[in-house]
């Protein structure tokens, strides 16, 4: 019984790290990490992907093998989470720079976090994700470049007319000029 209490205590001890996409196409062996990765399924669905499926077979070799020994766990956020990621998203104003994708890992980081007492930490190479993590106090890390320095909040305008849009609107075309929208930070606090 002491034995087995024992091999819990260690389990709990296990430090939660999430994964995107870009973290495992950097093609580190994350078989050999002491730890609990997380990710979504549709994450490994992006490395599936058929334009790179032969490029990733030892990428996908390494994901079976972590699904195999229990290492790696895929799960979906809950609608709930997401709801959440979707809300801060809008008031970084990240909200189009991210894949719904990107916001159900997101999502998965939140709800871990949550419920889990341990450490966990969310490797993203993406500065949109770093940004909407920092607003939701969501520990994260790049792995190849630096990370963000400060929490941005964007906001969308014409770089013709000069007017102040929506959010959502990023990436459109200006009703008024035809000019396609930009981005450009409204505030920033550094971290």
């Amino acid at each position: 019984m002491i034995a087995l209490k024992n091999n819990i205590q260690k389990e709990k001890a296990k430090p939660i790290l999430i994964f995107d996409t870009n973290i495992f196409l950097i093609g580190i062996n994350f078989n050999l990490i002491d730890a609990l990765i997380y990710t979504t399924p549709d994450i490994i669905e992006e490395i599936k992907h058929y334009k790179y499926i032969n490029k990733n077979r030892n990428i996908l070799n390494r994901i079976d093998a972590a699904l195999e020994n229990r290492s790696l766990i895929l799960r979906n956020p809950s609608v709930n989470s997401f709801k959440k990621v979707d809300l801060a998203s809008k008031i970084t104003g990240d909200n189009n720079a991210l894949s719904i994708i990107d916001k159900e890992l997101i999502a998965l980081a939140l709800e871990l976090k949550e419920k889990f007492i341990e450490k966990i930490t969310l490797y993203t190479n993406d500065y949109s994700i770093q940004n909407v993590c920092s607003e939701l106090n969501i520990p994260f890390s790049p792995l190849i470049r630096e990370g963000i320095k400060s929490k941005i909040t964007w906001e969308v305008y014409c770089p013709f007319c000069k007017d102040i849009k929506n959010n959502e609107d990023f990436g459109k075309n200006c009703e008024r000029c035809g000019t396609k929208l930009k981005r450009k930070r409204k505030s920033e606090v550094f971290l």
